[in-house]
């Protein structure tokens, strides 16, 4: 190599390593806001349940809570950008592990402290859901971060889940109070959330005419947003559960066909969910089988989606027994009890 090129040659790596060393210096220099329609930078200021602030430049934006899907801060442990990420694909044990490499004291920014507190009680809350952990300590953690951060942008999730912990452990009035915390804010597809919540509880406790109430409340609510299709198909169900439990069984079971019609098919939740009422309607029209098949659908396709699967494993123990399949209800019992122990459904078996 003559030396015009090897001095070419040189320089060009100077250039691309300062270009190289001056995206990284940018990238870490501002909060990145990942939203449902792209991403947001800036410095990150003030936040509320309902909206966070940030700085860009000499103007300031509100960005709504409910459009965003996470906030990277500058500066944060590397740790915490991972288990954030594995705690959203549910990895929850992963990140529990990064989380605790983490040295707290060590952070000056409190809205990094804000969330290393969260995905930890996150995630304990999760597995507790799962049975894995502690329910009762999952929730005085959960509990604890929505006394000490009310004006965190994880409010609300925080909330909501706070409310799935105290409806597995039947204490349901408490559910229902955190779950009507949730009609509070801004939008339309929220207000549906709470009522479909606040319905699935009372479908819980047999209050079926309550709960007919509640999903046709949210059925009322005028949004045409994805979340607020999601709340609709989510209502339409506990609808026909209800419909179901108080006599209306064949219009039941034409709603829940309808909304497996529908329904994204990336949606395990709300699939689950329509499988388990498709169950819970066939229960009620005095056809075991099909009740089986339907619950059985839960149970092999959707076993991630612990309240659901909880609940079919304990609707397909009598099942299997009705067709002489004891060796099935007693694979669903042990299941529910190993992998669901402190989820009402087991304590159901006790």
């Amino acid at each position: 190599m003559t030396d015009p090129i090897r001095h070419a040659t040189a320089c060009l790596f100077l250039v691309l390593s300062l270009v190289a060393t001056s995206n990284s210096a940018l990238s870490q220099s501002t909060d990145r806001i990942r939203t449902i329609g792209g991403s947001e930078s800036g410095e990150v200021i003030r936040m509320s349940p309902v909206s966070v602030v940030i700085q860009k430049g000499s103007e300031t934006k509100e960005i709504p809570v409910n459009e965003i899907r996470s906030i990277i801060f500058r500066q944060e442990p590397s740790e915490l950008t991972q288990a954030r990420l594995n705690a959203v694909n549910a990895g929850y044990e992963s990140a529990l592990s990064r989380l605790s490499a983490i040295n707290t004291s060590a952070l000056t920014n409190d809205f990094i402290k804000q969330d290393v507190e969260y995905y930890t009680a996150y995630c304990n809350a999760k597995m507790a859901l799962l049975g894995s952990k502690n329910i009762r300590a999952a929730g005085m953690e959960l509990n604890s971060f929505v006394g000490k951060y009310d004006q965190s942008y994880h409010f609300l999730e925080a909330t909501e889940l706070l409310g799935d912990l105290l409806a597995t452990m039947g204490n349901y009035s408490a559910a229902e109070a955190m779950y009507n915390k949730l009609a509070k804010a801004p939008w339309p597809e929220y207000r549906m959330r709470s009522a479909v919540l606040v319905g699935q509880t009372m479908l819980a406790q047999g209050k079926n005419q309550q709960a007919l109430g509640q999903f046709d409340a949210a059925l009322k609510v005028n949004d045409d947003s994805p979340g607020g299709k999601q709340q609709r198909l989510a209502a339409e169900l506990g609808k026909a559960v209800a419909s179901a439990a108080t006599g209306n069984v064949d219009e039941g079971l034409k709603a829940v066909e309808q909304v497996i019609r529908d329904a994204d098919p990336e949606n395990d939740q709300l699939l689950a969910k329509a499988y388990n009422a498709l169950g819970a309607c066939y229960v009620q029209s005095g056809q075991p089988k099909l009740a089986l098949y339907a619950y059985l659908h839960t149970d092999l396709l959707y076993g991630r989606v612990a309240e659901e699967h909880a609940e079919a494993l304990a609707k397909l123990i009598p099942l299997w027994e009705s067709v002489g399949q004891d060796g099935e209800a007693r694979r669903a019992r042990e299941t529910l009890v190993t992998q669901y122990p402190a989820s009402r459904w087991a304590k159901q078996l006790q």
